[in-house]
């Protein structure tokens, strides 16, 4: 064969646009990450679309084992982040990005389909600039709200040609936002905040009309996403609490976004990402405590380069003793169970140190649900989430408590009986070890002093590439793609299983491997 064939063949391929490089590869990924609101945000000057500097990047960056944007060259996997706010458009933009960005905001007033268009705008230079084939999208707060809009409206065609790998959500604003929506706090936000356009979008209505249902997950460009959900539930006892007591409302929250809004709670067949729902993870810290709180940011770093996901349900239980009193003159039933549950990754402590839960969730501010028992031996299906992420690298077993109060007199619950207990009671927990070897379904039994239940362990194993330390296309190692690395690609044309000139991993050296190596060309 004529070695100048398949290069005239790659050459052709690039040209049209047709690729086969291998998609969610962690090595050929980067991810970009979108910040939250700014009370400002929306008046704000100066240039948006640029690299930005974030403690939060590096933290990323050091736990999962991939580089932050800098260098010559760029890493192809760099982790990137950028300010949506601002007034003046980049370099990198055309005059026709110019016209495009104009128009949306003259249509929608800015806000979030202006934002989320920048964003992804950002993420397409970052990919010129790197030569990654997908993005990940990490979105905090009101990031996640942006994000939502980029995924569902496909700013700038990003989700449609499938450029988005995995999109993990960080206590989001999913589905809106209470306080937006809540009459008494907006009034008195026009009256002595900033009106702003992006509180006005975060209404419940307003999202309602993007979206038809708020808390619904329903378009077939998440079908080729994997995505990610963490909640935070410590609600701090602030003002959004407070306000909440007040008008007889109360959510579990964060302090700032409540539990409910951060994800999604129906996800259509279509929206499923393999066949599964996005993962969804707690932690009982506020909304800026999650930033600092390193479960959280491990959780991150399995999320962007892990194959391996582990789903554990609380599916069913049995009251023994519902800690109600026996009273001939008064029937204190139903009992109000809360059902508590915490995981520790002994992989989490082995590589960085972290021996707290890496999900965890508590019956403090109703970050677990209510259930009502009506006499001791009842059985109920709780269906309580107790894990669904990935765990760290390399992980064998995760170690499960389940707990369970009894609700006497809570003010969030809206439980009161006080002449009864002093609050909770309670029913006591059971910790077991979880092997997650081995892909499937299997079940295991919890037996605390006064509950007992089922765990249904679910481990599932995607075809992603793993996570290296190699330059995808150096295929002789010295650091660079280059000629050399074209020439040996060559040299090993057709079957080649396990090779390392498949770059893709398809079992043959061909046109795609030269995509490959070209795409990441540094040399």
């Amino acid at each position: 064969m004529n070695p100048c064939i398949p290069i005239i063949a790659a050459i052709a391929c690039i040209t049209t646009g047709a690729t086969a490089i291998e998609t969610h590869d962690p090595n050929r990924t980067a991810t970009i990450y979108v910040h939250g609101f700014d009370p400002d945000g929306a008046e704000m000057t100066g240039v948006f679309g640029e690299d930005m500097s974030e403690p939060l990047l590096a933290v990323i960056a050091d736990m999962a084992g991939i580089p932050l944007l800098g260098g010559d060259p760029l890493p192809i996997n760099s982790v990137a982040g950028t300010t949506y706010y601002g007034d003046t458009p980049p370099d990198y933009y055309s005059a026709a990005d110019i016209a495009e960005l104009d128009a949306i905001t003259a249509a929608w007033g800015g806000g979030m389909p202006r934002y989320a268009f920048i964003i992804a705008k950002y993420a397409r230079n970052v990919m010129q600039r790197t030569g990654a084939s997908q993005v990940n999208i990490v979105s905090a707060s009101m990031g996640t709200y942006v994000a939502r809009w980029l995924i569902t409206h496909d700013s700038d065609g990003l989700a449609s040609e499938g450029t988005i790998a995995r999109w993990l959500s960080l206590e989001g604003v999913l589905a809106g936002h209470w306080a937006a929506t809540n009459d008494t706090l907006s009034d008195l936000w026009d009256e002595y905040g900033t009106p702003s356009i992006d509180v006005d979008q975060m209404h419940y209505d307003w999202c309602n009309a993007q979206y038809g249902d708020r808390l619904t997950m329903d378009s077939a460009l998440f079908g080729d996403i994997l995505v990610g959900m963490e909640i935070s539930t410590r609600d701090t006892e602030g003002d959004l609490t407070n306000v909440m007591l007040l008008v007889n409302d109360f959510h579990a929250n964060d302090g700032v976004v409540t539990a409910a809004e951060a994800w999604y709670h129906t996800v259509t067949p279509q929206s499923q990402f393999m066949g599964h729902e996005p993962t969804r993870t707690y932690f009982h810290v506020n909304h800026y405590e999650l930033a600092e709180h390193s479960p959280g940011m491990a959780q991150i770093a399995s999320f962007l380069t892990g194959t391996r996901r582990v789903r554990i349900e609380l599916t069913d239980a049995q009251i023994q003793d519902m800690h109600e009193p026996d009273n001939w003159a008064w029937d204190w039933t139903p009992a109000e169970i809360v059902f508590t549950s915490s995981v520790i990754a002994p992989a989490a402590d082995t590589l960085w140190g972290i021996t707290e839960p890496v999900c965890d969730r508590q019956a403090d501010g109703v970050a677990s649900p209510i259930h009502e028992v009506g006499s001791n031996g009842d059985s109920l299906q709780p269906d309580h989430l107790v894990y669904d992420d990935f765990p760290p690298p390399g992980e064998t077993t995760l170690n499960v408590t389940v707990g369970a109060v009894e609700i006497d007199d809570d003010l969030r619950y809206g439980v009161f009986e006080p002449l009864i207990g002093d609050g909770w009671d309670e029913l006591g927990e059971d910790t077991i070890a979880v092997n997650i070897t081995t892909p499937g379904v299997t079940y295991q039994s919890i037996n605390a002093p006064d509950f007992s239940g089922t765990l249904r362990i679910e481990v599932i194993e995607y075809p992603f590439p793993e996570l290296t330390n190699a330059v995808p296309g150096d295929v002789d190692g010295d650091g660079i793609v280059g000629v050399d690395d074209l020439l040996s690609i060559i040299a090993a044309w057709g079957p080649c299983s396990g090779c390392i000139e498949d770059i893709n991993g398809d079992g043959f050296v061909d046109v795609n491997d030269l995509l490959a190596a070209l795409a990441a060309w540094t040399g």
